[in-house]
């Protein structure tokens, strides 16, 4: 079964992969891990000129954003943020966070952007 979630799960994220970069995002990390905590994907948005750090929400049904759901991570994801621009030396980039949600059912996809999910 857990063989099957982590095929889904690469599946999914190639789909995403695609879709940021369709969408001129430029694709700076995948699956940046710090300390057990990961971000999805975190890349460059050349518009507003903004670093983005994206969740990935896999789906097998439609649902509403529930900002419930996010808001419990808020501080850990603001912490990643702040270390990875340390890390990096990013001190002038803004940052906001991005939800991406795919919906999945059987081989037919929606992918659903959430911009700026802290507010």
């Amino acid at each position: 079964m857990k063989k099957a979630n982590n095929k889904r799960r690469e599946i999914i994220e190639n789909i995403v992969y695609e879709y940021l970069k369709n969408n001129n995002y430029i694709i700076v990390e995948k699956n940046f891990e710090h300390k057990k905590e990961i971000v999805d994907f975190i890349v460059y948005d050349d518009l507003t000129k903004e670093l983005v750090f994206i969740i990935l929400k896999m789906c097998l049904l439609p649902k509403e954003f529930n900002k419930k759901e996010v808001i419990e991570k808020q501080d850990i994801f603001d912490k990643i943020a702040k270390y990875y621009n340390y890390a990096y030396g990013l001190y002038d980039i803004p940052v906001r966070f991005d939800m991406v949600k795919v919906f999945l059912s059987n081989s037919i996809y929606k992918i659903k952007h959430i911009k700026r999910i802290f507010k």
